[in-house]
């Protein structure tokens, strides 16, 4: 295979061939430089960039997305901008935009901007024969805002043996969001449920930049989620039963009174978690007709999972309250 590429790279390489290549890059700047004598004018096309649009302002025109420029100038300019241009495209800047009438219309004379660009590209010495458009015309209309609750409505996958050890941190966790009064008056919440990310082993913090929708913009466009990550363990304990929709004037008592459960927690709040943070019920319109109930387990912690409840069910009996 070498002795192969060998041969390959004798061929190309051969003096021939490097000769060949050195007068067609020759004839190829003298077809340039002749180009360039004998027009000695040349259009070039910026594109526009708009930058700080007040959040509660929205454009209702469409609004020029190039600026198209002729420049009179030596040779070695010209040269100069076909291999080391340097302006990319034109900043409009439309921080000053009034945000605090109804609706409005400003222009940008982009006298400067242009001249300060082909400055920049061909020399102090270049001269603009024309550009267009002259000015930038900015119709706009302004908008209400409110402040609503960002909420996470997403799963957060980890990887076996690994727990969520906190509830994720969400940072703000309100924003202020800009549209119309018909289109804000529906919205009390933000819900982050497209997240997407790999299973975690370790705690992480990660950015996350709301969807865009025509109908309203954010400030910030964006949150902060932080997740905590811990080993997991398991924990047994047991738990008093408790009941629900128990008839006027009677009292029901379980057979067991209390009901074990296994659940994994994060190692590094084993000894936090114990019965207070769950509660076993069993309710008695949901009997079966030999008396027996489900046993349900009702958790207030986020960062454990049941594991296992034994029993899964209870015998019960109704009894009228002893007399004092």
């Amino acid at each position: 295979m070498i002795d192969v590429l060998k041969k390959i790279a004798g061929i190309i390489f051969r003096k021939q061939t490097a000769i060949f290549l050195f007068f067609l890059l020759l004839s190829a700047n003298f077809w340039l430089m002749h180009s360039i004598g004998s027009n000695r004018e040349i259009p070039i096309t910026y594109t526009v960039e708009y930058v700080n649009l007040p959040n509660n302002v929205k454009i209702t025109n469409t609004l020029d997305k190039e600026i198209n420029v002729s420049v009179a100038d030596a040779k070695t300019s010209f040269v100069k901008y076909f291999f080391v241009k340097q302006t990319e495209h034109l900043v409009i800047d439309l921080k000053d935009i009034n945000r605090n009438i109804k609706s409005g219309r400003k222009t940008y004379s982009i006298d400067n901007i242009v001249k300060n660009a082909v400055k920049n590209d061909f020399g102090k010495e270049s001269n603009i024969s024309n550009f267009t458009p002259k000015v930038i015309v900015v119709e706009y209309v302004t908008l209400e805002n409110k402040r609503v609750a960002v909420v996470l409505d997403s799963d957060i996958p980890v990887k076996s043996q690994y727990i969520l050890s906190d509830t994720v941190g969400i940072y703000p966790n309100t924003v202020t969001i800009y549209g119309s009064i018909q289109d804000i008056s529906m919205i009390d919440t933000i819900r982050i449920n497209d997240l997407s990310i790999d299973s975690l082993s370790k705690s992480k913090t990660i950015f996350y930049t709301f969807k865009n929708d025509k109908r309203f913009s954010y400030d910030p466009d964006g949150v902060k989620l932080k997740i905590s990550i811990d080993k997991s363990t398991e924990k047994t304990m047991p738990i008093d039963i408790e009941y629900r929709n128990v008839p006027e004037g009677l009292t029901m008592k379980a057979f067991p009174q209390k009901v074990n459960i296994s659940v994994i927690v994060p190692i590094g709040k084993y000894n936090d978690v114990d019965s207070k943070d769950f509660t076993a019920e069993i309710d008695y319109n949901q009997r079966t007709a030999d008396n027996r109930c489900p046993i349900t387990i009702v958790s207030k912690l986020s960062n454990t999972k049941i594991l296992r409840v034994f029993p899964q069910e209870a015998e019960f009996s109704l009894e009228y309250p002893k007399e004092k």
